[in-house]
């Protein structure tokens, strides 16, 4: 037999008071053990490393594009409330119309409701409205001021 630190016998080389360490020494090549724990460790390091990185720049991405998403809520927001201006502007007429109607009792005027005023003719037509609906009356009505002039036929002064 070869001279080694080996015993011949396994139960014989094994005292009662060796240490669990020392069994697992010789058992296994704790070394070795050691070795594939640490790169296991290193490769998940790295790993992870990696992984940060990626999230890092998916984050730098993603804020990019909320900022630009931001700008053009920014921009649709003006562009909205100038629509609605230019639609409360489109749309007050109708609205005064329907109020002049509803709350006020308005009416737009019909042609016997309507005084036609020539400037410079000395009399004018003036409708009158009576109670009959189906005639139209008209009353003459002569100058209102003394500087009307009408082109036809001079006109005296009012009082002469």
């Amino acid at each position: 037999m070869a001279i080694s630190d080996k015993p011949a016998s396994r139960r014989a080389a094994a005292p009662y008071n060796t240490d669990i360490g020392e069994l697992f020494v010789r058992r296994f090549n704790v070394v070795s053990i050691y070795v594939v724990v640490l790169l296991l460790l290193a490769a998940a390091i790295v790993w992870s490393g990696i992984k940060t990185a990626e999230a890092v720049q998916q984050y730098h991405q993603d804020y990019k594009t909320l900022q630009d998403m931001k700008k053009q809520e920014r921009k649709l927001q003006i562009e909205h409330q100038r629509l609605l201006i230019e639609q409360q502007t489109f749309s007050a007429t109708p609205q005064i119309a329907s109020r002049a109607v509803a709350e006020l009792g308005m009416y737009s005027p019909t042609l016997k409701d309507k005084l036609i005023i020539q400037p410079g003719v000395a009399t004018a037509l003036a409708p009158v409205v009576s109670d009959d609906d189906d005639e139209l009356d008209l009353d003459v009505v002569g100058p209102r001021a003394s500087t009307d002039i009408s082109p036809e036929e001079p006109v005296a002064e009012a009082g002469q």
